[in-house]
């Protein structure tokens, strides 16, 4: 008996294959379930700090304090993977809301790296399994939820295979002679959501003063000394290195459909909005109090995300498919933004009110036209402190006229705070051979670099 493929499996199996006949990862995944068992094969330096983490009920817990967990550690949340042929992202929606990025280029890891929360990442393809070899992790990363201690010398292989439609495992193998007689082999899996998208989720919005977790981490020795000296004044602004001169060359367009593609890194030419909105009185008179305190309390400073309208001086990332775009921020929290191509509608019973908003997208003629709704009203337009209202509506109109140019049309209108549409243009130019760095804010303010 034949049984019947739903809508979705048959969808999915028309895009089954991303490249060289592969296959495609890209959808929400319900975690990566684990045993939950401690590490085995540990020497006795290594077993005695978890013994001390678990003593201190884990008080110094990277992930308690809104940091990266770091791989591969599975957060009880939901993952995206978006896949292109030589680019696999992980996006995560739980933890810090980042991602990871898997180059399948043939790309080795580039030599001199600084020792990262993520590390660095490189990726083949072992028949319909994708094998991801990552190096280069800071030191004092927690990986786990026991704390297990590792070295500069870890060496992390995670092998995806997607064994049908809905469902898909995965294989950990721990490698670091400093820590572990012989490697750790983990054995995950995990299953598809077709009917679930992933929402925002800020974890540092509700834990900005980590200091009640210090009581308990003074009662256990070997984490004594680890405490992070918080700025209280928050982060210093980011200094961006000078871009390079923007290359030469024709607008390049998409092999699968023709339209243009926006992929590549690019440098924001400037972070401070040309004009002021027209404001309503309330609306004017928080900007006034804004800028007399010369931003204070900018959001920000506190690892905040910056919405979908402010810029950080750092770059951006574009990586593009048909059906959605993902655009990649290096700075401010290291996190993300998801165009939709698909005809999808906002889901504001969800997720009503975000930072980023719900963004959806369509293309006119060489224009890709995205459409973003469901706001808060907790980020500043620009870190001179220009405010907006939950009823904000943002269109943008991405236009790359050229190789090194990328140009957006803003039109915001927002009936609350605004008596009219504000409408600005904002300009990037791409940078060659750039590649987004691992910069997490939380970790600035906490002083853990």
């Amino acid at each position: 008996m034949r049984l019947r493929r739903t809508k979705a499996e048959l969808h999915y199996r028309a895009r089954l294959k991303v490249s060289d006949g592969k296959p495609d990862l890209t959808g929400v995944w319900n975690g990566f379930g684990g045993s939950g068992q401690d590490a085995p094969n540990m020497l006795p330096w290594a077993a005695k700090i978890v013994a001390d983490h678990r003593a201190a009920e884990g008080a110094e817990d990277f992930e308690a304090r809104c940091l990266p967990g770091g791989p591969p550690r599975a957060a009880p949340y939901h993952t995206s993977f978006f896949a292109t042929p030589k680019l696999v992202l992980m996006l995560f929606e739980g933890n810090t809301h980042m991602y990871r990025q898997f180059f399948v280029d043939g790309s080795s890891h580039p030599k001199d790296l600084k020792p990262t929360f993520y590390g660095d990442s490189r990726a083949h393809w072992d028949g319909d399994t994708l094998v991801v070899d990552t190096v280069s992790f800071f030191e004092k990363s927690w990986y786990d939820f026991a704390g297990t201690p590792h070295t500069k010398d870890m060496h992390l292989t995670e092998r995806f295979h997607r064994i049908d439609f809905g469902n898909m495992e995965m294989q950990v193998t721990i490698e670091d002679p400093g820590v572990f007689t012989k490697p750790w082999v983990i054995n995950r899996t995990t299953n598809l959501e077709t009917e679930f998208d992933m929402t925002e989720y800020v974890c540092n919005e509700n834990n900005q003063d980590p200091d009640h977790l210090h009581a308990v981490t003074n009662t256990a020795s070997s984490v004594v000394g680890t405490q992070s000296k918080r700025l209280p004044n928050g982060v210093p602004p980011v200094q961006a290195k000078k871009a390079p001169t923007p290359p030469a060359g024709p607008t390049p367009r998409m092999a699968d459909t023709g339209k243009v593609d926006l992929s590549g890194v690019w440098v924001p030419t400037s972070t401070v909005l040309p004009s002021d909105p027209s404001y309503q009185p309330w609306a004017k008179k928080i900007y006034d109090e804004r800028k007399a305190n010369k931003g204070k309390d900018d959001p920000e400073k506190f690892c905040l995300p910056n919405g979908a309208v402010r810029v950080n001086p750092l770059p951006y990332k574009i990586v593009q498919r048909s059906n959605m775009i993902a655009l990649l921020w290096e700075g401010n929290t290291h996190s993300y933004r998801r165009f939709f191509l698909d005809g999808r509608k906002p889901n504001l019973e969800v997720e009503p009110e975000s930072y980023t908003g719900l963004s959806n997208g369509k293309w006119d003629g060489d224009t890709l036209v995205v459409d973003t709704v469901g706001f808060n009203d907790k980020t500043w337009l620009d870190s001179t402190g220009k405010p907006h209202s939950d009823a904000m509506h943002l269109i943008e109109r991405y236009k790359r006229p050229d190789l090194g140019h990328l140009n957006v049309d803003l039109t915001i209108e927002d009936e609350k705070a605004f008596t009219k549409p504000y409408t600005f243009t904002r300009s990037f130019t791409l940078a060659p051979g750039w590649e987004l760095q691992d910069y997490v804010c939380q970790a600035v303010l906490d002083g853990v670099y």
